[in-house]
């Protein structure tokens, strides 16, 4: 149980949160202690997905770490706290050529028809923000998978299948979780399982982009350029990351649509900066139109982002 009431966290909450006030005081006052280097000092950590009494030993993790921590502090506190994901583009990372998806979480108190929302920055009143309400199942779901991916991450693929079979398992309506799950399925190489995975996801979800990625990668792979192009073109691009359309554009440059290609390689260089796949994408297919300046203009920034990366310098050494 992620957000379990401990007796240090108990007293920690009495202490911080203080007597006096409405919840919403107590909540505040309980924030700005946590996030205070003086007070308490909780630290921001990506990577470190923990339950509530492992964040408050160690001070630091993620959004889910910090949600599961406030959640218990209110808990102690006699505020019934709930958990919700924010829908706005999910923070995601590559592996190899596929997405990994982590959902934001936060802390929010619900009143009437105002939900107060508690984060790592300071309360705001986030009534007009896209929130799903979820319950503790699914924050335990939540925090499995994001477990699950750190695993990945490290090359632990049998902990990683483990933790993310068991967070479908405890919340079947999220598909990111099974996008993660196609993932490590694939890496073991069990191809139909981790079709079965992604089908999962879409049957949830159609237009997600990092399941519809992840599925077109495979298709890549399986020598189904047809279907992924398909899979590509049912996403829902105002959601998606940058990855997706630099697998666009690959797949267009590979069938030898440069045009096509490069507008893809463009998308993915507005919506990710420092994307430096898609400054490659973008050298090579302007180099295949005959504009060596252009390319020469990509890789220039593609070496600034990333200096000592071999296809950048190989592409530089070689018109």
């Amino acid at each position: 149980m992620p957000m379990m009431v401990t007796p240090q966290i108990r007293a920690a909450a009495e202490q911080l949160a203080g007597p006096a006030g409405d919840d919403g005081e107590r909540l505040r006052r309980l924030q700005a202690a946590i996030l205070d280097r003086k007070s308490y000092a909780f630290e921001y950590d990506t990577v470190a997905t923990f339950t509530a009494a492992e964040a408050f030993a160690f001070r630091r993790g993620n959004c889910v770490s910090f949600t599961n921590l406030f959640i218990a502090f209110g808990r102690a506190l006699g505020i019934p706290l709930q958990a919700a994901l924010v829908f706005r583009r999910a923070r995601s990372e590559k592996e190899g050529d596929l997405v990994m998806v982590y959902n934001h979480m936060v802390a929010v108190l619900p009143k009437l028809r105002q939900l107060t929302v508690f984060d790592f920055y300071m309360t705001r009143d986030e009534s007009r923000v896209d929130l799903r309400l979820i319950d503790d199942l699914a924050v335990a779901a939540i925090s499995a998978s994001n477990r699950g991916v750190e695993a990945l991450r490290a090359g632990d693929l049998s902990r990683a299948r483990t933790l993310l079979e068991r967070a479908t398992k405890l919340q079947r309506s999220l598909p990111d979780l099974h996008s993660n799950l196609g993932i490590v399925r694939w890496k073991q190489g069990d191809i139909e399982g981790a079709y079965e995975a992604f089908r999962e996801g879409l049957d949830l979800d159609p237009h997600r982009p990092a399941l519809l990625h992840n599925l077109a990668a495979l298709y890549i792979e399986q020598g189904r350029a047809t279907e992924a192009r398909a899979a590509l073109a049912a996403a829902n691009t105002r959601d998606a990351s940058a990855y997706l359309f630099v697998v666009q554009g690959d797949l267009e440059l590979a069938g030898g649509n440069f045009k096509q290609a490069r507008t893809a390689y463009k998308r993915a260089h507005r919506e990710g900066k420092d994307l430096v796949e898609a400054l490659l994408g973008l050298a090579r297919v302007e180099r295949a139109l005959g504009n060596e300046p252009a390319a020469q203009r990509a890789l220039r920034k593609a070496l600034k982002i990333r200096p000592d990366d071999p296809q950048v310098q190989a592409l530089l050494g070689s018109p």
